[in-house]
């Protein structure tokens, strides 16, 4: 992971095909390029070969070519089998031979391609490229494989976007590859090279239809492939974990006849709506339909549901626990706010820990708070101590048995509108606390240090390398950038 700070860029290539989306960018899209297996079979053989780096660069498939108006001189500098990277070894896994890209379906005739550039550059000139009818696509991209379709001369820029409208021959059907090439007319020859997995299909393909992008980062899967199959009995629990790594909210779903197929939904829905209702949907449990533009939990394909948040280092922990005859049985009980409901109560409430054998509660979380009552089935939590927004957490364990259970709610403090918020739960927008940079610290995207009396914001994972202002004097656009 370390090379994503200590491998030099080649060139200062800044954009990506957007529509239809190049290879690099779906895979980033689609998640798993951090922790787990991409869910693409391509997409996790490129990581196997390259890592993160290719997903996490996507906006740099680029090669200088001073005589980049010889073809032959272009073709030289990528050779066949990496023209999909650029000829860049660091992410040669995004050119390895494999049948299983997603594809983007297309139809014959006139369509708008979008390239998304986080760095306009002009003068320029455009080439689409189409691969010919008997490529043969279960091997690496070669020139020969390829046939000019279009060219383009210097196109402005919209709002971030290049917008052109490219013309698939109405010839042409089936699975291909639309190669692009974008070229700068400046001294250096920076030239950028994308490849859009597509299906072509009769008909006239409408543009994309401009809309919400996602805003949440995506996590892990919600339900694992090592996750058991719960029973008739069990108890399914799922705990929200900080970005502090404390348990901030803890949801719950006891297996019966009637949810035992269908109780991940169910359970996914209750998260989702608690945030919805009190986090402004900073989690939520799916994810993002391109075609739809929002986020949606996918009943029919699990592997399509993540933990999504707007925190990068929040996540999601999944644990059954067994309600068979051999096991200990969870100890029942709920808890009741005096003044509000699900689970969000104001400093200086009382709240009604009810259980269903007397207990004794311990706090495990939180700052200490007044508890009445305890070794009863009522147990009273007083929140008058707490002065400033955070979540508390309780252990409950039964006198008459080893049965346990805990219990998590929210303190809002009220002091007139101007408490900090403290609150542990997933921020919408967190901005961390700036703090001195340290080579030997990892840091995620997001997170901010100092250095040389100057603030720096770090774009994706990184640990180690050079300091953030060689960095960024280096590269305007590697990963760490000022931070204001």
């Amino acid at each position: 992971m370390a090379m994503l700070s200590s491998v030099p860029s080649v060139a200062n290539a800044h954009g990506w095909s957007e529509f239809p989306s190049a290879r690099q960018n779906t895979c980033y899209e689609q998640g798993g390029i951090w922790s787990g297996t991409p869910p693409n079979a391509a997409c996790a053989q490129a990581k196997d070969i390259s890592g993160s780096y290719p997903f996490v660069q996507r906006n740099e498939y680029a090669k200088n070519v001073q005589d980049f108006n010889n073809i032959n001189a272009v073709k030289a500098a990528i050779p066949d089998g990496t023209l999909c990277y650029a000829n860049d070894s660091q992410k040669r896994g995004m050119g390895a031979p494999h049948t299983g890209w997603t594809r983007t379906e297309l139809n014959t005739g006139t369509f708008e391609y979008v390239f998304n550039a986080t760095a306009p550059h002009n003068p320029s000139f455009w080439e689409f490229y189409l691969t010919k009818p008997n490529a043969d696509l279960s091997k690496g991209l070669a020139w020969g494989d390829l046939d000019l379709i279009q060219e383009e001369g210097n196109v402005p820029v919209n709002g971030g976007k290049y917008r052109i409208n490219v013309t698939i021959p109405s010839d042409r059907s089936g699975d291909a590859i639309l190669f692009v090439r974008w070229q700068r007319d400046d001294a250096a020859g920076e030239g950028f090279y994308n490849c859009s997995d597509i299906t072509i299909a009769g008909g006239t393909t409408p543009p994309p239809e401009p809309g919400p992008e996602p805003d949440l980062v995506r996590g892990d899967l919600f339900v694992s492939d090592q996750f058991g199959t719960p029973e008739v009995g069990d108890t399914v629990k799922y705990d929200i974990i900080n970005k502090y790594g404390e348990v901030a909210r803890s949801f719950d779903i006891v297996i019966d006849a009637s949810n035992v197929n269908d109780w991940a939904r169910l359970l996914a829905s209750e998260i989702n709506g608690w945030h919805e209702e009190f986090k402004d949907g900073a989690i939520f449990i799916g994810d993002w339909h391109a075609e739809m533009q929002h986020y949606m939990y996918f009943q029919n394909d699990p592997s399509r549901n993540f933990f999504n948040s707007k925190d990068s280092r929040a996540s999601g922990q999944l644990t059954l626990i067994d309600g068979g005859d051999g096991g200990v049985e969870p100890l029942k009980g709920d808890i009741y706010e005096l003044v509000k409901s699900d689970n969000v109560v104001n400093a200086g409430d009382k709240v009604v820990i009810a259980t269903s054998e007397a207990a004794t509660l311990t706090q495990t979380q939180g700052s200490s708070v007044s508890i009445q009552n305890n070794g009863t089935a009522s147990i009273v939590v007083d929140t008058t101590g707490i002065t400033a927004n955070e979540t508390l957490s309780f252990m409950a364990s039964s006198i008459e048995s080893d049965s346990v259970e805990t219990f998590t709610f929210e303190v809002i403090a009220d002091d007139g509108g101007v408490t900090p918020d403290p609150d542990p739960t997933p921020d919408p927008d967190p901005t961390p606390d700036p703090g001195t940079w340290d080579s030997s610290t990892t840091y995620l995207g997001g997170e901010v240090v100092t250095y040389s009396n100057q603030s720096w914001k770090a774009q994706w994972w990184v640990q180690g390398g050079t300091n953030p202002k060689a960095t960024y004097e280096n590269d305007k656009w590697g990963v760490w950038r000022p931070a204001n």
